[in-house]
């Protein structure tokens, strides 16, 4: 069996996300161009579009990790305790253990009883954990050690960088798409010459619109694809670097059986996390090719049958 290299998938995440960054730019460019070609308005779309291309490229690579941070109301641990004490004696020795250095930084998320962690901040270097009192309190320290590594593994394969770069794209579509159909109500009627073109500024703003919706749910499933991928990658890399399967298949379960969501999560957060903190059945079963397209996390159960060599199907049934 081939040996994984963290530092080859570092290589290959900031390639895709220099790539997306590329599409991206393209895409944007391509829709304010059309705009400008067909009312003969260049290159004022051009420019705003781009400028809108800028200005998500930014605000995810700078601001990002600061807004993520904020919106779940996570705070600095404070080693008020002996788990917050434990936990970041674990993240000192992973992180070590893993070659990272320096350790991330440490936040948590105060009086959440939820079992959970996301890692975000686009540069090792610049890169936090985050954990719920909840997962403090239940997880004993191999269990820890597994989750930690798992968020590691994120952190050094540059996971955020590239779910961050294809989450800005997609909002940037979105952009466009209400762009499109507020435009529309800007749109002279009536019967003079002057409005006689009216009809089809309408047909082309709704086919920008429709296109933007159709890229929207498209980037979407691929973001969604991505994300189930790197959970089990994670995973994987978990206990590489820990020589431990056990912990992390214990941590899943007892996140499993912890009923419960972060109240502070959203939709736009949700993908961060080890397991989806909003608790949505389509993450939580085995469904069909189309159910399958909308989850952001694998189902548990499968997550933890590959830990443990079992079938699926034992584990949901143990876990009923």
């Amino acid at each position: 069996m081939a040996v994984f290299s963290f530092y080859e998938e570092q290589r290959r995440n900031i390639a895709k996300s220099y790539l997306l960054i590329i599409l991206f730019t393209v895409v944007m460019g391509a829709f304010g161009f059309i705009i400008d070609y067909l009312f003969e308005t260049m290159p004022w779309f051009t420019l705003i579009f781009l400028g809108i291309a800028l200005i998500q490229v930014l605000v995810a690579t700078l601001a990002g990790p600061s807004v993520v941070l904020s919106s779940v109301g996570a705070k600095p641990l404070e080693m008020g305790n002996l788990e917050q004490k434990q936990l970041s004696n674990i993240i000192q020795e992973l992180s070590i253990a893993g070659g990272m250095a320096p350790p991330p930084k440490i936040y948590h998320i105060p009086g959440d009883p939820t079992i959970n962690a996301f890692a975000t901040g686009l540069r090792p270097q610049d890169a936090v954990i985050c954990v719920t009192d909840g997962l403090l309190d239940a997880l004993d320290r191999e269990e820890t050690q597994g989750v930690v590594a798992h968020e590691l593994s994120h952190i050094q394969n540059r996971d955020m960088l590239y779910m961050t770069l294809l989450s800005a794209l997609i909002g940037a579509v979105v952009i466009v798409q209400l762009f499109a159909l507020r435009a529309m109500i800007f749109v002279p009627s009536g019967g003079s010459r002057r409005d006689s073109n009216s009809g089809g500024i309408i047909i082309f703003l709704l086919a920008v619109a429709g296109l933007a919706t159709v890229f929207a749910l498209f980037g979407r499933i691929v973001l969604f694809a991505v994300s189930r991928q790197r959970e089990y990658l994670a995973d994987a890399h978990s206990v590489e670097l820990t020589r431990n399967p056990a912990g992390l298949a214990s941590a899943l379960r007892k996140i499993a059986q912890t009923p419960g969501r972060i109240r502070t999560a959203s939709v736009a957060t949700a993908h961060l996390f080890i397991s989806d903190p909003l608790r949505r059945a389509v993450n939580e079963q085995e469904g069909g090719f189309f159910t399958n397209l909308f989850a952001t996390h694998p189902p548990l159960f499968s997550r933890i049958a590959r830990l443990e060599g079992k079938s699926p199907q034992q584990i949901h049934r143990e876990l009923e």
